[in-house]
């Protein structure tokens, strides 16, 4: 399919046939009164009903027999949150047509939810589709869509159908057996035949295209179904090719089979066929850690399940960082579900071994760790090799444990250590590029699996009390200093020389001394939205031009000669469903620091009513903020105090016909000229503005939304005769 599609109602796709699985997700969005969501997927037979009450996969059935449908878990705050299911494609029954893919409240209606899509995504989270679901009133539930097969292919479909009678009412129309439900549900603007009809129409194309193959072409002016007339009204540019097919005849729903081939009312002696087992839908409730009481005072330190006691060096720490972390990953399957996921490893039951001796020729190898997981009859593995405190990862020790992993056939090379990468998809070892084609390699710093523990440990809807317990017990051991995982906070011995340089004005683009600063700021960078992601629970990622994604070497020679030519150090951040995106930058000139976003501005109304939909989202902002208003496509701005901005919008608008079209809220404070450290240090400095800004504007601002279209004042009265 290439790039991400956005989808419409109705519009069918055709997935790559190079895609082996799937990330199937709903994300959502609330205001004040936050809705909890949860994704199930329901695996299908040629009736288009399951196949046994195993095939509903949601939060009290986790995953499938043979692994191909596995539920990810879900991630949660106040604010929204996404749920996810992963498919194994190759796995998946030759029996099974299609999964469908739905979604359901907590008891809340769809329509206090601001924002909802259904989005795909490949094995290695790569975007394939999105469908923004939207118009949902008192929905409980909903069919956001299907994965299907046709000729042997897979597609994707965009269904958006709402259920008033909730996930047991859902379940139940598909052919689940519901535990405490009776009643069917109750399908939201349509019967269910008509939807069964809608969905047969893919079934019987592809019935009919195997005796016929016919293409149809809708000329310009003729008659479209419903579903391409939707998606040609909503879109003037379609993402993705819009398929209909004929509309055929449903079939009536077949009545109940009387095992004794009456077709009259069952005789009173008939025996009772044994009851099929039922599904739970009620969900298990949250658990949280109970505060410690029984202290005398603060002094008292809890038991740890990790000890920091006795480690005596180097050799002790990461032996011991390495055996609670791989135990802590077997024990709590999301740690170990998110962390091998980054190496592309499948889902499925998950083993740890420590220092596993191999023989590598003449050779003794012995790896800190490895990890398995078994999914079918399938067995994934991976070597890992771990390093704490200073100790960084060997070219000739990685270059050892490849060669190994591809002799004996295994997946992947897993590095841990306080190297933090400019690029997930960069390793800190320079490696010639023939090392890793038989076998992936990849590197987890310490600080991602920190950011990935207090992600989960915020977000995560934990049932198991143990289970919280455990991960909490890490993150504790982890966040001491003996452990030897500590976050980025070094720029680098280079720090001051380049300091100095920008200050008297003699660093050029060419001095080696400035590539390790601007490699230092991309691992900041991307250390900041690590720790956005683990806090706010959605996936924050930085903006980076395409030609970089092109020629990563670009992005290194881009950043050294703004370093050198202006003497400044800059991303920007994107956060799903914030007002803009975030720009940070370091001026070494002028020691400041400085956080912004930009704004689209309003297209109606007055331009000072323009300006106040602003100023009354930042009523509570602090005074000191700077508002720049541009004027596209003019290159002149004007930028005033939001203080004053509040009393005076006009300020911001130098005449009568200067329309803005966006808005620049930025804040500015003192940099941290010390290299490292937790006080006085550049790093800390940009985290503290990061987080400021965010907590006093971002999360405070929405962006501006054209209202509905008002219906005419006559659409109630019958038309006029012609």
């Amino acid at each position: 399919m290439g790039d991400e599609t956005v989808l419409v109602k109705g519009q069918n796709v055709p997935l790559d046939s190079d895609l082996s699985s799937l990330r199937l997700s709903v994300r959502w969005g609330c205001g004040s009164n936050p809705v909890d969501v949860d994704l199930v997927a329901l695996i299908l037979g040629p009736d288009r009903r399951v196949r046994t009450d195993a095939d509903m996969i949601f939060y009290n059935h986790t995953a499938t027999a043979d692994g191909s449908v596995v539920h990810a878990g879900k991630v949660t705050a106040d604010a929204g949150g996404s749920d996810d299911v992963l498919v194994d494609l190759t796995a998946v029954d030759a029996d099974v047509h299609s999964l469908t893919v739905a979604a359901s409240t907590d008891g809340a209606a769809f329509g206090e939810v601001d924002h909802l899509e259904w989005w795909v995504a490949g094995e290695r989270a790569e975007p394939v589709a999105r469908f923004p679901v939207s118009g949902l009133t008192s929905e409980r539930a909903l069919v956001l869509g299907e994965v299907y097969r046709r000729d042997g292919h897979w597609r994707l479909r965009a269904v958006g159908q709402g259920w008033a009678g909730g996930l047991a009412g859902l379940a139940t129309d598909y052919g689940v057996t519901v535990d405490g439900s009776d009643e069917p549900g109750e399908l939201d603007g349509a019967g269910e035949s008509e939807l069964e009809a809608e969905l047969e129409a893919d079934l019987e194309a592809d019935r009919e295209a195997e005796a016929e193959a016919v293409a149809e072409v809708v000329e310009p002016g003729g008659v479209l179904g419903d579903d391409a007339a939707i998606a040609t009204a909503t879109t003037t540019e379609p993402a993705g090719p819009v398929e209909t097919a004929e509309p055929v005849d449903h079939p009536e729903k077949p009545e109940p089979v009387d095992p004794t081939g009456s077709t009259g009312p069952s005789a009173p002696s008939t025996p009772t066929p044994p009851q099929p087992r039922k599904v739970r839908i009620a969900a298990d409730k949250p658990v949280t850690l109970p505060p410690i009481k029984l202290a005398e005072d603060g002094t008292w330190q809890t038991a740890r399940l990790f000890s920091i006691s006795g480690i005596g060096g180097a050799d002790e720490q990461e032996k011991r960082a390495t055996s609670a972390l791989l135990w802590t990953m077997a024990a709590v399957r999301p740690l170990g579900r998110s962390l091998t996921a980054r190496a592309g490893a499948p889902a499925g039951a998950l083993e740890t071994f420590l220092e596993v001796g191999f023989s590598l020729g003449e050779l003794r190898v012995i790896p800190d760790g490895v990890i398995r997981i078994a999914r079918g009859q399938k067995v994934w593995t991976a070597l890992v090799e771990v390093k704490t405190g200073d100790g960084l990862l060997g070219r000739e020790q990685v270059e050892k444990y490849l060669r190994l992993a591809k002799r004996r056939k295994y997946d992947a090379v897993i590095t841990i250590s306080n190297q933090v990468s400019t690029d997930p998809d960069v390793h800190p070892v320079d490696l010639p590029a023939h090392a890793t084609n038989a076998v992936s390699l990849f590197h987890i710093s310490w600080s991602e699996v920190m950011h990935e523990i207090r992600m989960l440990l915020a977000h995560h809807r934990f049932t198991d009390p143990v289970s919280l317990w455990i991960l909490s017990e890490l993150s504790r051991y982890l966040e001491h200093p003996r452990s030897g995982a500590m976050p980025f906070t070094d720029m680098g011995p280079s720090w001051v020389s380049v300091r100095e340089s920008i200050a008297d004005g003699t660093l050029r683009p060419g001095d080696q001394k400035a590539i390790p600063i601007v490699n230092a700021w991309q691992k900041l960078a991307r250390q900041l939205c690590l720790g956005l992601t683990a806090r706010l629970g959605v996936p924050v990622k930085q903006v980076v031009p395409r030609r970089w994604q092109t020629d990563p070497g670009l992005r290194l020679d881009e950043g050294t000669h703004r370093l050198a030519d202006h003497g400044v150090l800059a991303s920007t951040l994107r956060v799903p469903d914030a007002a803009g995106p975030i720009t940070v930058s370091a001026d070494l000139r002028t020691s400041r620091v400085t956080v912004s976003i930009e704004i689209g501005a309003p297209q109606e109304n007055s331009l000072s009513r323009r300006v106040t939909w602003l100023t009354r989202q930042l009523k509570d902002a602090p005074d000191d903020l700077l508002v720049e208003a541009r004027f596209a496509p003019r290159a002149e701005t004007t930028c005033e105090r939001l203080v004053d901005v509040r009393s005076r919008p006009q300020l911001l608008l130098p005449g009568k016909d200067w329309e803005p079209s966006s808005f620049v809220v930025s804040r500015s404070q003192p940099m941290g000229s010390k290299r490292s450290g937790a006080r006085g240090s550049f790093v800390t400095s940009v985290n503290e503005a990061v987080d400021g800004f965010y907590a006093d504007v971002v999360e405070r601002v929405r962006p501006w939304a054209p209202p509905a279209p008002p219906l005419p004042e006559s659409a109630g009265e019958p038309a006029p005769p012609t």
